[in-house]
């Protein structure tokens, strides 16, 4: 079995037909450290059997090997952890082969985030607020990110401007007033879906804002075609609340361990 470093664009039809065929759920957080990881294919022979990507030279983001050369996967993934300076692996728990390979010798685990979907019937108990999205667009308009403190990243506005194609931020307003923030990743990795966030300014919480901006999001992304998912980190329950009020449910986790 040969391992060769590769780029993205080479593995992602593999790893595409492995989400979809296993029903692995994944949403954006997930995506983009597998997209910033290095990209290695396995080969037998000339054929490419298998794959694994690793973030930040640490950090096993997937791995995936053919069927018919599974028996192996043991072998190879002792292998895939002494490879550059791997200390973990990052994990949902739907992907049965990679969550596998991890329990079998492991030194901790710890709990990162829900990935969740929506419910085909939404709560009826819903109700709904007069709020409007406008989208953030220019370097001058996403000076307003940093009233949300440090839930944005320090190079959010870079990351607006430059990433517009798959990335959008949008002012939520209620009569011109400022409720909050809300975000749409669309996916990079699996094109079908789109992930859905929000921040809630600290004056308007506990009002229903949080998941009216969910769902309110969730009905524009469907509108353009796309399958909603939402995720919040494991122990931020408030958001865990404003994903289930929204209709959502946690389908899957993400685990990291360290080996």
């Amino acid at each position: 079995m040969r391992i060769v470093k590769t780029t993205f664009d080479k593995i992602q039809d593999m790893m595409v037909e492995n989400i979809i065929d296993n029903k692995i759920t994944v949403e954006s957080f997930w995506e983009e450290h597998v997209i910033e990881s290095n990209q290695y294919a396995l080969f037998k022979e000339n054929e490419m059997v298998g794959y694994f990507t690793i973030h930040d030279q640490s950090t096993i983001t997937s791995f995936y090997i053919i069927e018919e050369y599974s028996h192996l996967g043991q072998e190879i993934f002792e292998k895939i952890k002494r490879y550059e300076k791997v200390t973990n692996a990052m994990v949902p728990t739907g992907d049965e082969l990679l969550l596998a390979h991890c329990v079998d010798n492991f030194q901790r685990m710890e709990k990162q985030a829900y990935f969740s979907l929506f419910r085909v019937n939404v709560p009826t108990d819903f109700i709904r607020k007069d709020i409007k999205f406008e989208r953030v667009r220019s370097m001058e308009e996403a000076s307003i990110i940093k009233l949300a403190g440090d839930f944005f990243s320090e190079d959010e506005a870079n990351r607006v401007i430059n990433n517009a194609d798959y990335y959008r931020v949008y002012k939520v307003l209620e009569d011109e007033e400022l409720i909050g923030f809300g975000i749409v990743e669309t996916g990079r990795v699996i094109k079908s879906i789109a992930s859905v966030g929000m921040f809630v300014m600290e004056d308007k919480r506990q009002q229903g804002y949080a998941k009216n901006i969910l769902r309110q999001l969730k009905e524009l992304i469907e509108e353009e075609g796309y399958e909603a998912r939402t995720g919040c980190w494991y122990y931020n329950h408030n958001s865990l609340k404003s994903m289930e009020s929204a209709g959502a449910y946690p389908k899957s986790r993400l685990l990291r361990f360290y080996f």
